[in-house]
């Protein structure tokens, strides 16, 4: 496999530090002073220390994968690096950082990655511009251990990410029934049948699980009862007539999260692309990333 290139700098404070031996050498010769030499040389030996320790602190550090997490514009989305470690060492103080993405706040890169462990990096960046984008490598930096210098390298990563057009809009969730039957709620009250059960996706409530097939082994699976149904909305492109296509993405959007966080049936209706009657946190975010990958061009 071939070796990254591992890149080295100072630091502000490196070179302030640096400075600061290269003044008290000349002080130290100027004036003839032994302990004004001691303590330069002693300044000079922690910067050949700390440049050796900074470079070798970033080898055999490799990256495993990337998980991404959507964002709507103008809030903030959550990107983990899972980095591995082939050498034999701990390495400490590791960050990861994204060309083009302003980092917020960093997560857990005070935990250091084990000989022959992972690690996870948890950040967060600002969600600027609608759409989909691709990530094709990663920086991978420290400072560790004296702050003196800091050493990187690009890891070659191939993800991509969303970001959701702004869940704005004042135009209230659509009353009408959509054009599928309403499918099974997660609802359950008395005088409702049972009818049967699904897959547990992200985000489903524990109180709907079906603990007793877990326990035979059947996995997870969550129960689903017809009756009492909430209703189901069709969010449809076209019932948004005199308003921008971004205004009618941002208006789409709040739909989605209303619906989501209500609970309710609902499909999405844009030109040339439909997405089925559903509902669930995976159905909701199919339908933002339909929406974030909108692109007025391909429909003409």
């Amino acid at each position: 496999m071939k070796k990254k290139r591992i890149y080295i700098l100072p630091t502000r404070f490196g070179f302030v530090f640096l400075a600061g031996a290269a003044i008290m050498i000349l002080i130290g010769a100027s004036y003839q002073n032994n302990l004004v030499n001691l303590l330069s040389y002693f300044m000079l030996s922690l910067i050949f220390i700390a440049m050796i320790q900074t470079h070798n602190n970033l080898k055999d550090v490799r990256i495993e994968m990337l998980e991404t997490e959507g964002g709507f514009k103008g809030t903030e989305f959550v990107i983990t690096t899972v980095l591995s470690n082939e050498g034999k060492d701990s390495r400490f103080g590791l960050e990861a950082s994204y060309k083009g993405l302003k980092l917020l706040m960093a997560y857990e890169n005070v935990l250091p990655l084990v000989a022959h462990g992972t690690l996870k990096l948890r950040s967060s960046f600002e969600a600027r511009e609608r759409g989909r984008h691709e990530v094709d490598r990663v920086k991978v930096s420290s400072a560790y251990p004296l702050g003196l210098f800091r050493a990187w390298m690009w890891l070659p990563v191939k993800t991509s990410y969303f970001v959701y057009p702004e869940p704005i809009g004042d135009r209230p969730l659509p009353a009408g029934a959509a054009t599928e039957e309403p499918g099974p709620t997660l609802l359950s009250a008395a005088g409702e049948d049972f009818h049967g059960h699904r897959k547990y996706e992200t985000g489903d409530s524990a109180r709907h699980i079906d603990w007793k097939a877990k326990a035979r082994g059947r996995g997870l699976l969550v129960k689903e009862f017809s009756g009492g149904s909430p209703g189901a909305v069709a969010l449809d492109w076209y019932q948004l007539d005199g308003i921008s296509t971004e205004a009618k993405l941002s208006q789409l959007s709040r739909w989605v999260d209303e619906a989501r966080k209500r609970k309710l049936n609902f499909s999405l209706r844009l030109p040339r692309k439909t997405l089925p009657l559903a509902h669930g946190l995976q159905h909701s975010t199919r339908c933002l990333e339909a929406l974030a990958e909108y692109r007025e061009d391909r429909e003409k």
